[in-house]
């Protein structure tokens, strides 16, 4: 179930084709119709019981889209408490291309890269960071983590990220945006006169940049 191109509502029909391992991982192989708008829409059974949630299609082929199987999500559910215990757990790495189980193409998938503060003079702390398609194949419809932490090593504050054009595989985008200056002293405190430097400039603090997922395209 999801809104497909925006047609809010629409059930499409398929049946689990496959069950892939992605790294230590488990997706859904489903043969029910996704386009943009789908993603994140629940995969029900026959009782209409939730067993998944769609998440990518690979369009190298027919029907060979996706889904995060439900366990992941009742293990989800089952936590409580606010955000601070997920920015505080260890970096994990970028998420595998579905390609390395379809054909044994680079698994490397998408990063954050190069970030950096870039205008002093601004009332809010301009920044930005590149977003790297180490895959072979374009991709679109970035999400992405933004995660900021003082100089000792706490987390302060998050943004997510949006990238919807496509990036060519091997390439990369520079993405801008800009967060509450009082984050930006906290995450990157400037020196004391007579010295400043000049914009664009590294962090002194740990700026975290997570790759929540993306869509392969032709």
């Amino acid at each position: 179930m999801g809104n497909p191109q925006g047609l809010e509502g629409t059930f499409s029909q398929g049946i689990v084709s496959s069950i892939r391992e992605v790294g230590s991982d488990k997706l859904l192989q489903i043969t029910a119709p996704i386009s943009p708008g789908s993603s994140e829409g629940p995969v029900l059974n026959a009782k209409g019981e939730v067993i998944g949630v769609s998440v990518a299609t690979f369009r190298g082929g027919q029907n060979l889209n996706f889904a995060i199987p439900s366990n992941y999500l009742k293990a989800l559910l089952g936590k409580s408490g606010p955000v601070k215990p997920l920015v505080q757990a260890k970096p994990v790495k970028a998420p595998r291309s579905l390609l390395g189980d379809l054909g044994g193409k680079s698994t490397e998938g998408i990063v954050g890269e190069n970030f950096t503060y870039d205008g002093l003079s601004l009332p809010t702390g301009e920044y930005s960071f590149s977003l790297v398609n180490k895959l072979r194949d374009p991709v679109r419809d970035i999400y992405c983590l933004v995660v900021f932490y003082d100089l000792g090593g706490n987390p302060i504050d998050v943004a997510i990220h949006r990238y919807s054009s496509p990036i060519p595989g091997g390439l990369a985008k520079r993405i801008t945006a800009s967060v509450e200056k009082s984050v930006e002293k906290l995450n990157n405190p400037t020196p004391a006169f007579p010295y400043v430097p000049d914009p664009p400039r590294k962090p002194r603090g740990r700026v975290e940049i997570r790759v929540l997922g993306f869509r392969i395209t032709d």
